[in-house]
Formats: structure tokens, C-alpha cells, sequence
């Protein structure tokens, strides 16, 4: 908090003695100089890990006269250190005003590409745009962590319209990608790449993401940004510039992952079908394990946890405790439980196919798995012959 609030003094103190030697030497210093101040979008490649799956967005603002060269970058507190703090929705973030340098090399180990995008802007509005950017720094870091609404990307367009105006941004017409998909979808086609990560995604962002909302709420992708902006117009000229300067070359190129959630769930379903027909029950401890930790997982998230965006998820049905807590009246519930997620199973493969994707294809035949399981627990509980089975003894 006292380096934001070190840095913060120094972008301050410098503007101030700016002015100051305009007002004293008005030939020396020209404030509304188009080179006074730059102000440019850095956009930052997709990393490995959940929460830099999409990239990262910032603002870069240089007076070059007073040697001031910083990144303007929310950030949150370290996701990794504090998982449980950001499952409960406790976690915090803010504005933080970094060296160009010290920015650069925090990526640099990772091997993620550093990309400058310079913005159309004029002496006055970039003047104002510091300014801006000086006041949320003094608010210091103690924003509710929202991935969300205040994702990398959309807090620079906030910060923009504050800026700007509401209406200053002239978009180009929208692509159809923006227009046809959801929140949700414009995420996932962006980490195709990143499997695992996209079905624990699919765990943290409820139906919230499916609603119909505007085109320039959907830009939660840094990419996505640039691409609308480059289109859009400012002042009557292009927003963002086509070119961009390589602050930091990609070295680290995304690798396709083998062994995926759509390939484990159908292994899984495989196997209890297997074990089914030969009549063998180890793989359903498996199957049932997995349902109980995700049935945890969605009940805490929806039911206890203040994480945005996890009011009401569809995975709630499948996965939630109630075979964990009522399993030793199962024989009164298996039946009907199962014949809804068989349900649910069929709803999410037509929505998927002709409207929206409300679930990742794992899930979907992760509950058929478990559905399956409870039918065949079923019939256990009532003593009844398994069908289909080829080995006619008992459990």
C-alpha cells in the first residue's frame, strides 16, 4: 500500500510541477503538446494458470518530459495464495501504477508476449485520463475481487467512458460473434487451449453469463477489445491503432492438451458401463467421490460464497449434496433423481446444439455417468436382478 501510495505522489507531484512550469515558462513546457503525454492499451498473452487464461489488459501512460513511464493495471490479490479467500468472494483488487519496466519483467518469466496498442486520444483527454487514473489509485486495492464485471478488460472500458463520455466511443457495426453468443461463449471459444481451466470455469460462472446483455458488456476478452476498438471511433479518427509494438516477445506457445475433462468423463463412462455389464462396483465409488466434491463445490458457491456471478448455476441440479446427505434413504430417491439428470442431460445437449451452451460436454456426460450409477444403486436397494448384466452374481 505505501509503494501505490510512493508512486502515486511522484505521477502527482510530477503533473503538479508540470503545471507549474507551463504557468512560469509557458514557451518551455507545452502541456496540450500531443506528445506531452502518450497514453496506449497493453495487452498481455493468455498464461497457464485459471486466472490469466484470457490475457490481461492495462493502460500505459509515459510523459516523456518528466521521464514518467507507468502501467495502470488492476490487479487482484494472488489467487494462488489465497484460494479459499477467493472461493468465498473476500478477495480484493485495485488500480496498482507500475514502472514500464518492472511490468514487463513480472511476465517475462512466464514466457507471455507484451503487446502496445497506441490510443487516439486528444492532449486534453489523455491529461484527464492520468488524472483518472491518479484518483482510483487513491482508493488503493480494497475493490471486492469481480472477475466478472470488472474483469481486466471491462475496467478499462469503464475507465474509458469515465474519461470519455458514455457515448464518445463510435463502434463500427457489431461482428455477429458478439451479437450470437453469450458472455460465456465468447470465453470459451477464446480458451479452447485451456481445458481443465474451462471446466472449472464453467463452475465459477453461473447463468449470469448466458443473459442477454449489450455487445460492449461481452468484451471480456483482452483480444476482443482490441479488435472492437481498432474498428471504433474517437474524435473522428480510429480509437486504436492496427499496429502494435512488442514490448515482450511470446516465447511460450500454448500446447494442446491430451488428456482433457470431455476425455476423462468418457473414459469414466465407459467404465461404469463396462462394469455394469460384468456386474463390478469399485468404478462407482469413483464416479460417486466426484459427484459429492462437485456437489459441494456448487452448494458452497451458490448457497454461501459472496464470488460474483454464482447466484444460480444449472450444475446445481447434478452436482449438489443431496446424495451425499440423504444416501441412506437412496432407495426412495435414486430412481426419480436420476431420471431428472437424465432430464437435465437431454435439455443441456439441445440447448447446446440449438440455442446457447449453458455447460461444458464434460459435465454433460459426467451426470450421465451418475445417473447411470444411481440406477444401478437402484436396483441394488431393491434387490432387483441387474439388466444387461452378464455376470449374474451378487455385490
Amino acid at each position: 500500500m505505501q509503494q501505490i501510495r510512493n508512486i502515486l505522489l511522484i505521477c502527482l507531484l510530477s503533473l503538479s510541477v508540470c503545471a507549474k512550469a507551463q504557468q512560469e515558462n509557458p514557451d518551455t513546457i507545452n502541456r496540450l503538446a500531443d506528445d506531452f503525454v502518450t497514453a496506449s492499451l497493453i495487452v498481455v498473452s493468455p498464461g497457464e494458470v485459471l486466472y490469466s487464461t484470457l490475457g490481461h489488459a492495462a493502460l500505459r501512460l509515459q510523459c516523456p518530459t518528466f521521464n514518467l513511464d507507468y502501467v495502470f493495471s488492476y490487479e487482484s490479490e494472488n489467487v494462488r495464495d489465497k484460494i479459499w479467500t477467493f472461493l468465498k468472494g473476500q478477495l480484493k483488487m485495485g488500480l496498482f501504477a507500475i514502472p514500464i519496466d518492472t511490468f514487463i519483467d513480472s511476465y517475462r518469466a512466464e514466457g507471455r508476449g507484451i503487446y502496445e496498442y497506441k490510443l487516439n486520444l486528444s492532449p486534453q483527454q489523455k491529461l484527464w485520463l492520468w488524472e483518472v487514473m491518479d484518483n482510483h489509485l487513491l482508493e488503493g486495492p480494497n475493490q471486492p475481487y469481480d472477475y466478472f464485471n470488472k474483469g481486466c478488460a471491462k475496467s478499462v472500458v469503464l475507465v474509458m467512458h469515465e474519461v470519455l463520455g458514455n457515448n464518445a466511443i463510435q463502434y463500427a457495426p457489431w461482428d455477429d460473434k458478439y451479437k450470437n453468443n453469450t458472455q460465456r461463449e465468447l470465453v470459451r471459444n477464446f480458451i479452447t487451449n485451456a481445458p481443465w481451466e474451462e471446466a472449472f470455469m464453467y463452475c465459477l460462472i453461473g447463468s449470469k453469463g448466458d443473459k442477454p446483455c449489450a455487445n460492449e458488456k461481452k468484451l471480456i476478452v483482452p483480444t476482443d477489445l482490441v479488435e472492437v476498438w481498432q474498428k471504433a471511433k474517437v474524435n473522428d479518427q480510429q480509437f486504436l491503432e492496427d499496429n502494435a509494438s512488442v514490448l515482450l516477445p511470446l516465447e511460450k506457445k500454448e500446447q494442446k492438451k491430451w488428456l482433457t475433462p470431455l476425455l476423462v468423463s468418457i473414459i469414466l463412462l465407459i467404465c461404469v458401463v463396462i462394469c455394469w455389464l460384468f456386474n463390478i462396483k469399485a468404478i462407482d465409488y469413483i464416479v460417486l467421490a466426484i459427484q459429492s466434491a462437485l456437489g459441494l463445490l456448487m452448494t458452497y458457491l451458490i448457497v454461501f460464497s459472496s464470488l460474483p456471478c454464482t447466484e444460480w448455476n444449472w450444475l446445481i441440479i447434478p452436482f449438489n449434496i443431496l446424495p451425499l446427505i440423504c444416501w441412506h434413504w437412496r432407495r426412495y430417491w435414486l430412481l426419480p433423481y436420476s431420471a431428472i439428470n437424465i432430464l437435465w442431460v437431454v435439455g443441456m445437449i439441445i440447448s447446446s446444439l440449438w440455442f446457447h451452451v449453458l455447460v461444458d460436454e464434460s459435465q454433460i456426460i459426467l451426470a450421465l455417468t451418475v445417473a447411470i450409477v444411481f440406477i444401478k444403486e437402484w436396483f441394488h436397494c431393491k434387490n432387483y436382478p441387474l439388466p444387461f448384466s452378464l455376470k449374474k452374481v451378487g455385490y
